[in-house]
Parts: C-alpha cells; structure tokens; sequence
C-alpha cells in the first residue's frame, strides 16, 4: 500500500507542479493583459487630453486674436469720436452765430436773394451738424468688446456642458 500510495504521490506531485506552472503562466498572461490594456487606456487618454488641449489652445488664440482686433477698433472709434466731438462743437457753434448773423441781416435788407441764401446755408449747416450727430452715435456702437464677451461666453458654456456629465457620472 505504501508503494501504491507512494506511487500515487509521486505521479501527483509532477502532474500537479505541471498545472501550478500552468495557473501560474495563465495568472501571469492575465496579468500582462489587464497591463497592455491600462496602458492602452492611458495612451487614450493621453491622445484625448492632447487633443483637448490642441483645441484649447486655438480657441485662446483666437479669442485674444479677436480682442486685440476689438482693441484696434475701439481706439479708431474713439479717435473718430473725438475728433468728431470738436468738429460739432465748432461747427454748432458756427451755427449759432449764423443763425444770430441771419437774422440781423434779413431784418435788415429783407430781400428774396437774401432770405433764400441765408436759408440754404443754414440749411446745410444744419444737414452738416445732423450727419456728424448720425455719424458719432454709430461710431459709440464700434465701442466695447462684445464679440470677445460673446467668444468667452460661448467657450465657458461650452466647457461647463462637458463637465456636468462628468460630475453626473461622479455622483452615480
């Protein structure tokens, strides 16, 4: 019995050291798999978060590209502006004083060549000071940074719609 039973043993013992290595290689390609695939995963998020900061990074340049544009154009309105201010102040002021001058005149010689270029020339005066009131009023409308503010209000909703999923998916 005992050669049987040690016999038994002994075909046991390489049968079962062959199926140790066995689970042993098996665990070991597990192991090697689980790893190429966390590695494969990281690699993706890796190329994500590139690509991610790729976009990011044009969309800032765009925005600042858009502000500095916005920049040049309000300091051209402003200019125009002031420049404009003075001219319709000078230019009422012209007016003022015509008007004062015409009536003396025309109370004084009342006459139709008179009264008719007295009427044009401060008809004109007139047209020239409404154009320049038109011309400021859409000159205010160049002032600001409304496309910028529109830009980083588009970029921030943008980001905020991508993160609520992810905050969703946190508190599951």
């Amino acid at each position: 019995m005992n050669d049987s039973g040690h016999m038994t043993t002994e075909d046991q013992g390489p049968t079962t050291d062959a199926a140790r290595r066995a689970a042993v290689g098996a665990d070991t390609q597990d192991v090697k798999q689980e790893a190429e695939q966390a590695v494969n995963s990281i690699r993706t998020i890796l190329t994500q978060i590139e690509g991610l900061a790729t976009s990011l990074k044009t969309w800032s340049d765009t925005t600042l590209d858009l502000f500095v544009l916005e920049v040049k154009t309000n300091i051209a309105a402003a200019r125009q502006i002031v420049l404009c201010s003075i001219v319709f102040i000078l230019l009422a002021v012209l007016f003022i004083f015509s008007l004062c001058l015409t009536a003396g005149i025309v109370t004084y010689d009342l006459t139709a060549h008179v009264l008719l270029s007295c009427g044009v020339f401060i008809g004109s005066l007139g047209l020239a000071l409404f154009g320049l009131a038109w011309w400021q009023q859409r000159l205010t409308n160049f002032l600001g940074f409304k496309h910028t503010t529109e830009q980083l209000r588009e970029g921030w909703d943008a980001l905020s719609d991508k993160t609520q999923p992810g905050d969703a998916d946190q508190t599951d």
